[in-house]
């Protein structure tokens, strides 16, 4: 399978765009979903969040700048992806992934040599350093999620949550909005 016929077929598939739906109760949708999460999931996003944005307290290094860069095209792969589908689904891990194994990948490097840049050494700035390690472990635990989720997504996990299909999986809370699917 070429990846023009994978992507024929995810157009196709109405897991991944719900037609028939205007932008205010795709947007509607959304809130929903993502109010159905559960509060562990919601906790762990805001973790995520302060560690990413606490990137401006570096703005002097790349990494910081690359991190913030990274932020707004996360946004609109995610809030693109959840309208085109209805609301959040397991899917949705892809607007982590493909912006932040890059930045996964930069920030390994800059951590154990100067080949993308200054090495981020506890010595010379120990504060980036923690910073850096931080953004480090908490990417990559993100990542793992969202590749678990890709995965089980693509293994037929394909409710969107706050539905009656991802209550009854254990995925999420039941939203009233969108109790009939």
């Amino acid at each position: 399978m070429t990846v023009l016929t994978a992507f024929a077929e995810l157009a196709q598939d109405s897991s991944v765009y719900v037609p028939g739906l205007g932008l205010r109760a795709r947007f509607k949708r959304v809130a929903a979903s993502w109010l159905a999460l559960k509060t562990w999931v919601k906790v762990w996003l805001t973790f995520l969040n302060v560690v990413l944005f606490a990137g401006f307290g570096f703005l002097d290094d790349p990494l910081a700048l690359w991190t913030l860069v990274s932020l707004p095209v996360t946004g609109v792969l995610l809030v693109g992806m959840a309208l085109a589908m209805g609301g959040l689904n397991r899917l949705v891990g892809l607007g982590h992934l493909l912006p932040w194994v890059p930045l996964a990948l930069y920030l390994d490097v800059r951590l154990v040599s100067d080949l993308a840049g200054p090495r981020i050494d506890a010595a010379a700035s120990p504060a980036l350093f923690a910073w850096a390690l931080t953004l480090g472990l908490t990417l990559s635990l993100c990542l793992a999620l969202d590749a678990w989720d890709v995965m089980r997504w693509l293994r037929g996990e394909r409710y969107v949550l706050g539905t009656e299909a991802a209550h009854k999986a254990g995925a999420s809370r039941l939203s009233p909005t969108l109790a009939d699917g």
